[in-house]
């Protein structure tokens, strides 16, 4: 196996918790920010948004789906 495929396939799995990091958590924090949400605790809006997407994406990493309802 390539050195190349192992590192993507690594990366890869942990995707989830890479997109809940770098994808949701910035879109949360500038959903709070235009809507003027007042920032809880002393945290920046970013922090929040990074420990609201960091958490989603833990929880999708270890259920296998975005979504909390499955039929």
């Amino acid at each position: 196996m390539p050195i190349v495929e192992l590192v993507v396939r690594k990366i890869l799995h942990f995707m989830p918790i890479l997109f809940g990091f770098l994808f949701f958590g910035p879109l949360f924090a500038q959903i709070l920010d235009k809507i003027g949400w007042q920032q809880p605790l002393g945290l920046s809006t970013l922090a929040l948004g990074l420990i609201v997407g960091g958490t989603w994406g833990i929880v999708a990493f270890f259920r296998g789906s975005w979504i909390w309802a499955r039929p």
